[in-house]
């Protein structure tokens, strides 16, 4: 039996539906979506390592499957992508848009995969819309189960609170540590402020992104969270028992 805060989720989710969040045309929006294609492209293309064509990739709130289309896009095949998400209507479109992916109406508390089953993880805005703590610690006991040795998780999420949106919170690097903290991070600001961004109109294209560098107004961290990156940190210094992840983290926060 689900618990309150997946109800709460699911409750959430109905609002945003009924109220048609997202669904209004908009030049600012339809602008941050390219751009997380864009980011998307860049983190692969620096990533060498992952090789979609041959990456078993699975998405952690996968509504209808878009984030699941870009990777079949970009080369992942259609066997070795899996979406799961807590609302029925969002899997039953995933699955008319995708047949030929594997989709499943699943909490990612518990999941039934086994052990280092995927190369990729992607978790877009998933973490930053729970609110319970042993809920989050959960799921990511699960992801950190679920992924392989040499794997990544693929992360899109609020550094910022909402104030217009009760339901989210931000999550920020030190709380993406705690929820992992046998990984490391290589995450970067993006994506224009929202509401910055609903109100350039036909002023979108030149506008956003010269409002966009500035780092402050950035509402989002996009990236990789991958044990590998500390192994390349131990490789690098050349002296594997001195090395000193918390120097790393330390440092102040890359914009």
């Amino acid at each position: 039996m689900d618990g309150p805060e997946v109800e709460r989720i699911r409750r959430a989710y109905e609002h945003y539906r009924r109220h048609g969040k997202w669904n209004d045309p908009n030049p600012g929006r339809e602008y941050m979506i390219s751009e997380g294609h864009r980011d998307l492209e860049t983190i692969f293309n620096d990533a060498s390592v992952y090789s979609l064509p041959d990456c078993r990739i699975l998405d952690i709130g996968c509504g209808s499957g878009n984030l699941l289309g870009w990777f079949h896009e970009h080369g992942a095949q259609a066997r070795n992508l899996y979406g799961i998400d807590l609302v029925p209507d969002r899997i039953d479109a995933a699955r008319r848009r995708y047949p030929e992916f594997t989709f499943e109406q699943a909490n990612a508390e518990t999941l039934n995969f086994p052990d280092k089953s995927f190369d990729l993880i992607s978790v877009f805005t998933v973490f930053s819309s729970v609110l319970d703590d042993r809920m989050s610690s959960k799921i990511a006991g699960t992801i950190t189960r679920l992924l392989k040795p040499d794997g990544a998780i693929v992360w899109y999420d609020l550094r910022y609170p909402n104030p217009r949106n009760p339901h989210v919170r931000a999550m920020t690097k030190a709380q993406i540590r705690r929820l992992f903290p046998d990984f490391a991070l290589d995450l970067k600001s993006t994506t224009l402020l929202p509401p910055i961004a609903e109100r350039l109109g036909r002023h979108t294209q030149w506008l956003y992104p010269l409002i966009r560098k500035v780092p402050a107004l950035r509402s989002h961290y996009m990236g990789i969270i991958s044990r590998n990156l500390v192994l390349l940190g131990l490789l690098l210094s050349g002296e594997f028992l001195a090395f000193d992840l918390m120097a790393l983290e330390s440092r102040p926060a890359e914009s």
